[in-house]
């Protein structure tokens, strides 16, 4: 998914409040906040012609946490590959890292219920001032009005095809999980979950960062930037928490 320029939703705490997206600039003119919650820790997926696909955060030198539905992205015949510390999706950047992928490991066989999928690097990560973990912190409830921010390259309005060269930011505000269910937004299709909490095309799986912490990766929506179709995000509760330390302890790592 994008950045859409209308109104995003926490699945988990909701929201559909209009946002507006920015661009990052050059790598000088981020700030370390910002690049803590993208350079440092986020990739995308690119198959071998180069188009991005999806984001993801850098949780472990080998591990990516990323959206599950972007099984379904994957060109048939083409393995996608993993670059790291990128800014910028056409320009050779000197801090890029690529990597070939090990093996996908998603929650469950339903990304429609639990949008949230591991991906095991074939080798592990340099880390450095580009490239560097963005571990989540579990979250049960985002209060309402909370300002959050989303990053990554999806297409920066609902009426472009093309995603943005740069990396983009925006600022949501949550509200409550009732709002999202309500007839004026989602109307219960589908029901805004206690995992779930918008962005758009090619930041699926991206992260959600509220006040500094890592909380929640962008999963789906009705579209982009559409009013009161906000986007969704899955939450990383505890349950999820507790997933990801089992996959990547020692005993089943490999």
């Amino acid at each position: 998914m994008g950045l859409s320029a209308l109104a995003l939703c926490f699945l988990a705490a909701g929201l559909c409040l209009p946002s507006e997206w920015t661009s990052l600039g050059s790598l000088s003119q981020v700030s370390v906040l910002r690049r803590a919650a993208t350079l440092r820790a986020v990739y995308g997926f690119h198959p071998y012609c180069g188009r991005h696909i999806c984001r993801g955060v850098l949780i472990h030198p080998q591990w990516v946490l990323t959206a599950a539905h972007c099984c379904s992205w994957f060109p048939r015949g083409h393995s996608p590959t993993v670059a790291l510390g990128a800014h910028s999706l056409s320009k050779n950047e000197p801090m890029k890292q690529t990597f070939k992928i090990k093996r996908l490991v998603p929650f469950s066989k339903s990304p429609a219920s639990h949008d949230i999928m591991l991906v095991k690097l074939h080798t592990s990560a340099e880390l450095n001032k580009h490239v560097q973990l963005l571990q989540p912190r579990s979250k049960n409830y985002i209060r309402d009005g909370t300002k959050c921010q989303v990053t990554g390259w999806g297409v920066p309005s609902p009426d472009l095809l093309k995603p943005s060269d740069t990396l983009q930011e925006v600022t949501v505000s949550a509200i409550s999980r009732k709002r999202c269910n309500s007839q004026s937004c989602y109307n219960q299709n589908p029901v805004i979950t206690r995992d779930m909490m918008d962005s758009c095309q090619g930041d699926s799986g991206g992260p959600l960062v509220c006040k500094g912490v890592f909380h929640a990766i962008v999963s789906g929506g009705h579209k982009c930037g559409i009013a009161n179709k906000p986007g969704i995000y899955t939450l990383l509760t505890k349950k999820y928490q507790s997933w990801i330390k089992s996959k990547l302890a020692p005993s089943s790592a490999n």
